[in-house]
């Protein structure tokens, strides 16, 4: 990973979160290859059985806890390499920090799918899509979840660093 004390922006997450996004949907397909058809959403939240949207909301959920604990060490790791970083950067703990921001990360990105899941199922409905489009949804949520999760915890960790120092 390379370090840079310019604030990160989403497009450079992008080639990772790309191939994460790809990684999910193959993960994703191989669930969902052998059904005719998958809902996106149920008029029900408690529906028994499998939505695109119900798999999406568990894939931002993970992603954005595990991508936060990954970029925090690379990116720690990458300051103490750079020589340029500040000290507090260079410095800063896993616990509490990265796991304060992980939380955080994390409780966003999925409160903030959560709430967009329930009110498309509350003026959509039933949508019922076929295997393909389904994989696609999760693999697009992966994606953003993984860029979302690396930008902000780099952007996080580089205030944090101001407020050590």
């Amino acid at each position: 990973m390379s370090f840079s004390m310019d604030p990160p922006r989403y497009i450079t997450s992008m080639p990772g979160a790309v191939i994460n996004g790809a990684i999910n949907g193959a993960i994703t397909w191989s669930a969902f290859k052998d059904h005719p058809s998958i809902p996106l959403s149920m008029d029900s939240i408690g529906s028994p059985g499998v939505t695109a949207l119900g798999n999406a909301a568990t894939v931002a959920f993970a992603l954005a806890f595990i991508m936060t604990c990954v970029t925090f060490f690379l990116f720690r790791g990458a300051a103490r390499k750079s020589g340029v970083a500040t000290a507090g950067l260079r410095a800063m703990q896993f616990i509490p920090t990265g796991i304060r921001i992980a939380l955080s990360n994390t409780l966003l990105a999925f409160g903030t799918f959560t709430a967009t899941a329930v009110l498309w199922q509350r003026f959509v409905g039933t949508v019922t899509v076929g295997p393909l489009a389904a994989t696609l949804v999760v693999a697009a949520v992966a994606t953003i979840a993984t860029a979302y999760a690396e930008t902000r915890t780099k952007q996080a960790m580089l205030a944090e660093s101001t407020k050590i120092n």
